[in-house]
């Protein structure tokens, strides 16, 4: 009898730790007004969107075009848009963006005027395009932006106000291969960056993403929780029933139609 309990003990647990290990996206829906302040939750992730006058196209995202990249992140969604020749509406592989309308700054107690963050003041930013994502497990968090030329990027611990540095952050863009470009010391990128961001994270930290004198466009993200979990290995006789989630992050059942991300990989189901 012990032996059963045992084995039972070992399947929850091997459950538990699949879920907790189970990569989480989260995109926007094109029907859906963000609201800026809220705070949008997966399983084991969340986002709260900076505190803005307003967000463009009042809080819902705007469809924009893809490229082969964008297809391997996860971040991709299927839109109805349509067809320039024929005028129909055809489905297709897009990305939808979460763009504000003001840049991300707060004020400097000590002059009470309006500043952007640096590394040396620490001030994180309080109105503007700014993004918050908290981890509820170590990871990497693959998170889709739009970044101009010449603005400094920042991925900031909101526990300390540090940033990230330059060398922590892989900024890879949009394309047939993706060419990963360069944060120099200034957290500058040489040209444009549409593409993804990719950095470390730690359990319960909340990390500001953003960049100074400019508007971050942003299109969700992906979190990959640690498979280090201490224990050598399980032996699971299946995994068909590891929890599956929708590219919006939410929790579907076994008649669900369509892609989804089950044991950290991306499903179609027709």
């Amino acid at each position: 009898m012990k032996k059963i309990f045992t084995l039972i003990s070992m399947a929850f647990m091997a459950m538990s730790i699949n879920a907790q290990n189970t990569a989480q996206v989260l995109v926007f829906d094109e029907n859906t007004a963000y609201e800026a302040g809220k705070t949008y939750t997966t399983d084991n992730s969340e986002l709260t969107i900076g505190v803005d006058a307003s967000l463009k196209n009042n809080g819902k995202p705007s469809v924009k075009s893809h490229k082969a990249y964008i297809l391997g992140t996860g971040l991709s969604q299927k839109v109805n848009v349509k067809n320039a020749e024929t005028g129909e509406m055809e489905e297709k592989d897009r990305y939808l963006l979460l763009e504000a309308n003001t840049n991300p700054t707060t004020v400097d107690p000590e002059t009470e005027k309006n500043v952007s963050y640096n590394p040396d003041n620490k001030l994180v930013p309080t109105v503007g395009a700014y993004y918050i994502i908290k981890a509820k497990a170590a990871g990497k968090v693959l998170a889709g932006v739009v970044v101009n030329a010449d603005k400094s990027l920042y991925v900031v611990k909101a526990s300390d106000k540090e940033c990230l540095p330059a060398s922590a952050i892989t900024c890879t863009t949009d394309g047939e291969e993706g060419k990963v470009l360069d944060l120099d010391e200034s957290f500058k990128l040489s040209e444009k960056l549409t593409g993804t961001i990719e950095f470390d994270v730690v359990a319960g930290e909340s990390y500001y993403v953003f960049c100074t004198g400019s508007k971050i466009g942003f299109f969700g993200y992906v979190f990959t929780p640690s498979t280090e979990t201490g224990i050598n290995s399980i032996n699971a006789e299946s995994t068909a029933e590891a929890p599956a989630y929708n590219l919006a992050g939410q929790k579907v059942g076994k008649n669900f139609k369509g892609i989804m991300i089950q044991n950290g990989k991306k499903v179609v189901i027709k």
